[in-house]
């Protein structure tokens, strides 16, 4: 079923795919084989702004140059907008751990206000000129809840990586559906992300990433202000469901009231800091030890992923670690490895800023 919203202020949503029911997705090496309903359809987009369906560029950094042009909400032509989606955090069992709403006004990278309310916190970010200032509950958010965010509004590399970088592109076919496989070839020593558009338009409907074994799936393409939405988004790691998140509504705001912005009396300035994929992270990695085997685990045959969150300062240490998820037997050693790694300082407007990203330490047993 296709849905058409209508919001208020004269602004019109509308469904340009169907639901396309992603259920399942495999990373072999450079395979990517994702496994799709065998009765997936889509239905062509017609704004001018967009190129022909049957004409998308054959060249790779054309092709993601185009899509992060037309898919997200933070582009330059993009005017302020307002937006409510409700998720749902998964533990292993699949069972709801955690479920709440996420809301945001949108006029600027540097004008917006988000509120993220769950069961048992809320916290809103305002964004000024001095920098983001937080009310509410001041820890970070779970990385995937931040993610989800990103993967709604500003999914894709922005300009500055896909000029630096070289794309590899493999087209793939399943269930009857054709997509357009995008994965950074070069700055990466890890390439890891790899972004599926639809074969015939530039509509993003995967990101991979190969490194956390994670895939988010992006169904109910909504089309806003001529640019791809996700309706739906569905994460999952190691073939397991960690997060849904589904849009409620989105509409245009014309014009963008002052009020809406304006910090409450409890909002505190927080550190100029900006989170950034464990892909980026990886680009910007100088020196790095690899980890000690720990003969104990070695000798129990245990291997697997080590996931942790780290802050990088701006003198590109590690200023912070913790644990998010990994085998106990790994767990110290990878935090050992990582404490001592050495990074190039993030610029934002040409100033070292301090990062917040995700750390993957990959334990192989050797066959």
């Amino acid at each position: 079923m296709c849905y058409l919203f209508a919001m208020r202020k004269t602004t019109f949503v509308r469904t340009i795919s169907c639901c396309i029911n992603l259920f399942c997705l495999a990373t072999l090496g450079l395979t990517f084989t994702p496994a799709f309903a065998q009765n997936a359809t889509t239905t062509a987009a017609t704004d001018q702004n967009i190129p022909a369906a049957t004409d998308p560029p054959r060249d790779p950094k054309a092709l993601m140059l185009l899509a992060a042009k037309t898919n997200g909400l933070t582009g330059d032509d993009v005017k302020p907008w307002h937006l409510k989606a409700t998720y749902k955090l998964l533990d292993e069992k699949g069972n709801v751990s955690d479920q709440g709403t996420y809301e945001e006004i949108w006029a600027s990278p540097t004008k917006f206000k988000r509120t993220f309310t769950g069961t048992s916190f809320t916290q809103t970010d305002y964004g000024t000129d001095k920098g983001v200032l937080r009310s509410g509950s001041r820890d970070d958010l779970p990385v995937s809840l931040a993610e989800a965010r990103r993967e709604f509004t500003d999914a894709l590399p922005g300009q500055q990586w896909i000029d630096r970088a070289t794309f590899s592109l493999q087209k793939i076919e399943s269930g009857g559906t054709k997509l357009s496989c995008l994965r950074f070839a070069t700055p990466l020593p890890d390439p890891g992300f790899t972004y599926c558009l639809e074969a015939d338009k530039p509509i993003l409907r995967v990101t991979a990433y190969a490194g956390e074994s994670l895939q988010v799936l992006h169904n109910r393409i909504l089309k806003f202000q001529g640019h791809f939405v996700p309706g739906d988004l569905n994460f999952v790691r190691g073939g397991k469901p960690i997060l849904t998140a589904h849009l409620e509504s989105i509409e245009a705001l014309s014009p963008a009231s002052e009020i809406d912005f304006a910090p409450s009396p409890d909002a505190v300035l927080l550190p100029r800091r900006i989170n950034i994929s464990a892909g980026v992270a990886v680009g910007l990695l100088q020196s790095h030890m690899a980890p000690v085997y720990p003969p104990e685990a070695k000798a129990a045959g245990i291997s697997g992923t080590v996931v942790l969150k780290a802050k990088i300062g701006v003198n590109g240490s590690i200023s912070d670690l913790q644990v998010i998820s990994g085998p106990a037997a790994l767990q110290q050693a990878a935090m050992d490895a990582v404490q001592a790694w050495k990074y190039r300082p993030y610029l934002l407007n040409g100033e070292p800023v301090e990062v917040g990203t995700q750390i993957n330490v990959v334990f192989t047993l050797s066959k």
